[in-house]
């Protein structure tokens, strides 16, 4: 059996905690706020995608590093449950202080980080939080830094990773195929009760007159 080399990920991405939620003070020229949109826990979805954004008006610049990028992975802070890969850049949008961004070094492949995060990393950070009874779970950049992360050959990553896509892929489809069955199954009985009832209706008819 191959042993793996493990690797902190603190050394190989830059873990980033996002910008805070509450709203600064409206300066007397309001032409002077800059809008950002901007992503909050609740606007992840649990199938690697952003469902909405907000908007945030501030009376200074966000620091370029703090805009979502292309192959940027976030993770909640509170609660975390799942990991969401970012497959393009999205122009003027930054991330909540609830939200830590994992910006992966080019010697390892994104998608594989976010599925170790995921599929490993969440449960052991979880095991790992003082107080992890407690209903809601907080995790720090510091207890993300020190997750191990096997050392595998590039391509291998690139292999698990697409591995990862494809299943929240065909999860997301198999839970929008058994909605429309549902949706089927209700209209098929909703029309024949409804004849029924109709058809119920017209055999009284018929036995006043006969």
């Amino acid at each position: 059996m191959t042993a793996f080399k493990d690797v902190k990920l603190g050394k190989i991405a830059d873990i980033l905690n996002g910008i805070p939620d509450s709203k600064q003070l409206e300066s007397a020229n309001k032409a002077d706020m800059i809008t950002y949109n901007f992503i909050q826990p609740n606007h992840l979805g649990i199938f690697n995608n952003i469902q909405s954004v907000s908007e945030i008006k501030r009376t200074t610049p966000v620091d370029e590093n703090y805009f979502i990028r292309e192959n940027d992975i976030l993770l909640k802070r509170l609660n975390p449950d799942a990991a969401t890969l970012i497959n393009e850049d999205i122009s003027n949008t930054t991330f909540s202080s609830n939200l830590f961004v994992i910006r992966v070094f080019k010697d390892y492949c994104p998608s594989y980080i976010a599925c170790l995060l995921e599929n490993h990393g969440i449960a052991w950070l979880n095991g790992n939080i003082v107080g992890s009874i407690a209903p809601i779970k907080s995790i720090s950049i510091k207890a993300l830094a020190e997750l191990n992360i096997p050392v595998i050959e590039y391509k291998k990553q690139e292999a698990i990773g697409q591995m990862w896509l494809l299943c929240k892929k065909r999860k997301q489809l198999m839970i929008n195929l058994i909605a429309e069955d549902q949706r089927l199954m209700a209209a098929a009985i909703k029309n024949i009760t409804e004849k029924n009832a109709r058809g119920g209706q017209n055999d009284g008819h018929y036995q006043k007159r006969y």
